[in-house]
């Protein structure tokens, strides 16, 4: 009885907050405030002595990704931009195609359940974005070759907030509840306990294991399994924001097989495979360095 009580006080704790915050961001989309920020931005950057095309395809990308990179190989066809420029500008994109995604999936759906081991999490992912940003914004500015002024308004989709919102209840609340109440039935029967004696000689929290492996089938469900083990005291907020970025390495090849490879193959050919490898691989290397950094603390 207990175990059903403490789903339902979580339920009943996160799902206001959830539904909050996505009712704030799908009315900030609908009242265009990624399309005022690309718009802000787009200035700021031509400061930089940026090709003029990077410019363009990096403010998009706050409203679009895929518009920006539909841009972006436009301009190559049309011989505006090379290849070089190109991966420049993929890298480029880390920042605003990341914080779109930290829009809308990580503040109305991880800061919320996870609190503050939610924050420091979604703010490793943005530095991880910002620092490939520099490397792009480093590669953009060596391999230039020429300013081509280009103005490009992209309109972003229109959302009602209430539907919006319902929506993501819907879609939401069955993988909270179903692996929360798991959770709590693992953690009754000392699951976790056996799990971490077994695997005690590994040099983290063997549980870290499971919300990784977790993440692999979905992610939601790994951050709602976190939250679980957070709440119960089975791991420190430290060791769940090490899980979740341990997720994205070992899904790191999946995920961008699965959603990068087909959009960037369909518009830069062999060249999106190369753009892909690359973005994966620095992904893969500064997860990996902030992993030992975490684990490295007391």
């Amino acid at each position: 009885m207990n175990i059903i009580f403490d789903t339902l006080r979580f339920l009943a704790s996160t799902i206001p907050i959830i539904a909050l915050a996505s009712f704030l961001v799908s009315y900030s989309i609908n009242k265009g405030i990624m399309e005022k920020i690309s718009a802000k931005i787009e200035p700021l950057l031509s400061r930089l002595n940026l090709d003029q095309v990077t410019v363009a395809s990096v403010a998009v990308c706050f409203v679009s990704p895929v518009a920006a990179y539909s841009m972006l190989a436009q301009a190559l066809k049309e011989n505006k931009i090379d290849e070089r420029e190109v991966i420049a500008a993929s890298f480029l994109n880390s920042f605003p195609a990341t914080f779109s995604h930290i829009y809308s999936f990580f503040i109305p759906f991880v800061i919320p359940i996870l609190g503050w081991a939610g924050v420091v999490y979604t703010a490793l992912r943005l530095l991880v974005a910002m620092i490939k940003s520099a490397i792009g914004f480093i590669l953009a500015l060596k391999w230039k070759k020429k300013r081509v002024v280009v103005r490009r308004e992209v309109k972003g989709s229109k959302v009602d907030p209430l539907k919006s919102t319902w929506d993501n209840l819907k879609r939401v609340t069955p993988i909270m509840a179903v692996t929360y109440l798991i959770v709590s039935i693992l953690s009754a029967y000392g699951f976790f306990d056996s799990f971490k004696e077994i695997f005690r000689f590994l040099p983290l929290d063997p549980n870290v294991i499971t919300v990784s492996a977790v993440e692999f089938v979905n992610v939601r469900a790994a951050v709602v399994l976190a939250a679980g083990m957070l709440d119960r005291g089975i791991l420190s907020p430290k060791w769940v924001v090490i899980g979740l970025i341990l997720g994205n390495v070992i899904t790191f090849s999946t995920r961008f097989v699965k959603h990068s490879l087909p959009l960037h193959v369909s518009l830069f050919g062999r060249l999106g495979v190369k753009i892909v490898v690359l973005n994966a691989l620095a992904t893969l290397i500064l997860d990996v360095i902030i992993i030992a950094l975490l684990v490295s603390f007391p």
